[in-house]
């Protein structure tokens, strides 16, 4: 879920009206229940809710009962809980408006948040005589092992620079065995050995494998590279079987969207903390008694110490 702010309230990316087309279009997509509350799920992992946009989704949805659990999944992601009525009028026995209004009143309102945005480190690109030479070492393998071990001996030659989406593309393309593929993903994973890419990128990656099976497989390790968290559903939607879209859900759960603290340093403030070098990991600043906190919570300036380096 996305982060809450000091208030206790969640912080969330708003949902514009743009997107409601886009996101109707998943619901009736996904053909079974559980798929559309995966679709749901996904949408407020990421998204705060005017109660008209909720009730705008839920009519995707066809059963009563099915609606009043849809419901549930919007608890604390709604802007303005106050105004019950939208959501009330998708129901239509007197008794389910009586309790879908009770329920949504009940609960606390979230708000919209920015994105915080980091630089990501460029590190240069790896040639294509590298790649060449990489990809004819892997390709010479005769046993899968035999690849893998070719991968592991030259990413520890050369740990850096990262791959690009396309160059892992061409990389995994060398592995025919998903057991093989998710042992050569391990070696990239853990030292981070692939540039950021966008949830879109994502998919074209996983479609270098053609059974969803080894889609949900490689998944799992795929995940720690996406850059754009608020457009995962991208990565769910782009499952064929509604089982395999829940699975998806439920595999990037914990890819959230981050966003910049509330009370953030003035430029002139925010030049003096990142001069005085308090904070060596860079996390952002967040305002406390007294002076700044970075929101790891190890470092603190004082504000006295501000003003005499200002």
């Amino acid at each position: 879920m996305a982060a809450a702010a000091g208030s206790g309230s969640v912080v969330g990316v708003e949902f514009t009206d743009d997107k409601i087309d886009e996101a109707k279009s998943a619901l009736s997509d996904a053909s079974f229940s559980s798929a559309k509350l995966a679709v749901l799920r996904t949408l407020c992992q990421s998204y705060v809710f005017t109660t008209k946009q909720v009730a705008a989704l839920l009519e995707e949805v066809s059963m009563s009962s099915d609606k009043m659990e849809a419901l549930d999944v919007f608890e604390s992601r709604i802007r303005d809980p106050s105004n019950t009525d939208p959501i009330a009028e998708v129901f239509s026995m007197s008794s389910d408006k009586e309790e879908a209004a009770a329920k949504v009143s009940g609960f606390s309102a979230a708000r919209t948040g920015r994105l915080a945005s980091y630089p990501i480190e460029d590190d240069g690109l790896r040639s294509d005589a590298e790649m060449a030479e990489l990809l004819d070492a892997i390709e010479a393998g005769f046993m899968g092992s035999d690849k893998v071990a070719a991968l592991d001996a030259s990413v520890k030659a050369k740990p850096t620079p990262p791959f690009t989406v396309p160059q892992l593309m061409d990389v995994l393309g060398k592995f025919t065995f998903s057991s093989d593929l998710e042992a050569a993903l391990e070696l990239l994973v853990g030292p981070g050995l692939v540039y950021p890419m966008t949830c879109e990128e994502l998919v074209g990656v996983l479609e270098t494998q053609s059974m969803s099976d080894d889609k949900i497989r490689i998944l799992p390790s795929l995940k720690r590279f996406i850059k754009d968290p608020q457009n995962k559903l991208t990565i769910v939607m782009s499952f064929s079987f509604s089982s395999d879209k829940e699975k998806a859900e439920e595999i990037l759960r914990d890819v959230v969207a981050k966003f910049e603290p509330p009370n953030k340093p003035p430029p002139e403030v925010l030049e003096v903390l990142a001069r005085l070098g308090n904070c060596p990991a860079g996390y952002s600043w967040c305002r406390v008694p007294m002076g700044w906190r970075c929101s790891a919570g190890g470092h603190y300036v004082s504000d006295e110490r501000v003003e005499a380096n200002l």
